[in-house]
């Protein structure tokens, strides 16, 4: 799949209250989010299309589309790669996971904010090698590290144009339910220019933000917006100043 310019993927959040989620957005990223497909609320930021809509039930999870210049012809790719999709509407999503296609939108003009699109989404997975099956064999993404974090536990990195996919690979307890899905979307990083001015600006709207501090990736700086209004994990990450 050719990466072309423009968004490299279309986020599509499920929230309690899409109002409220939208509205926390448009403080977090400092413009507006307007309306989307099919009810949903919408903005583009940099590599990303941000999509929020209604929960349907406590099942539903959040979707990851990654865009593509050509639907038809890598939905077919995707079908003979064992990988079949379902029309959704915002594009195809897979029939057994959280993971689709959608069409790639035109590149939006930067407004001059200091968040200027996605570092990196944050996925979680019981299965290491379904990880990578998924992410780098069906969907093409470059697969670029894969180290151990603890106890049976392993860290994926996988890329896709400027955006970063993390996948936290561990076995699932036996008690918890099994997912719909292989993978699910855990959290995401937006990234700052600026971590201390973007980290001003938050405080100032009224954010209840962590501290910064020092990120795992070296030469970075990160905190966490502590907003469940977010509807997902969500945290800047930005160059030492």
């Amino acid at each position: 799949m050719t990466i072309l310019p423009g968004p490299h993927a279309l986020v599509d959040l499920a929230s309690d209250d899409p109002s409220s989620t939208a509205a926390t957005h448009e403080r977090l990223l400092g413009r507006e989010v307007g309306a989307g497909t099919d009810g949903r609320r919408a903005v583009a930021v940099g590599n990303v299309v941000l999509s929020l809509r209604a929960r349907s039930d406590e099942a539903d999870t959040h979707d990851v589309y990654f865009t593509v210049d050509d639907v038809s012809a890598t939905r077919r790719l995707l079908d003979r790669r064992g990988h079949p999709l379902a029309d959704s509407a915002l594009g195809a999503l897979g029939e057994t996971s959280a993971v689709g296609i959608a069409a790639r939108p035109d590149p939006v003009a930067d407004p001059g904010s200091d968040l200027i699109g996605l570092d990196h989404l944050v996925f979680t997975c019981d299965n290491r090698d379904a990880a990578v099956a998924l992410f780098a064999g069906t969907f093409d993404l470059d697969f670029r590290l894969d180290q151990p974090i603890g106890q049976d536990a392993r860290q994926l990195f996988f890329r896709r144009g400027d955006l970063i996919v993390e996948v936290v690979a561990a076995p699932r307890p036996p008690a918890d339910p099994v997912p719909s899905s292989p993978v699910t979307l855990w959290g995401v990083a937006w990234r700052s220019t600026d971590v201390d001015a973007t980290h001003a600006r938050l405080t100032a709207a009224g954010l209840d933000l962590s501290e910064i501090r020092v990120g795992r990736k070296k030469g970075t700086r990160i905190f966490t917006v502590r907003h469940r209004e977010l509807a997902t994990r969500t945290v800047v990450i930005g160059p030492e100043a």
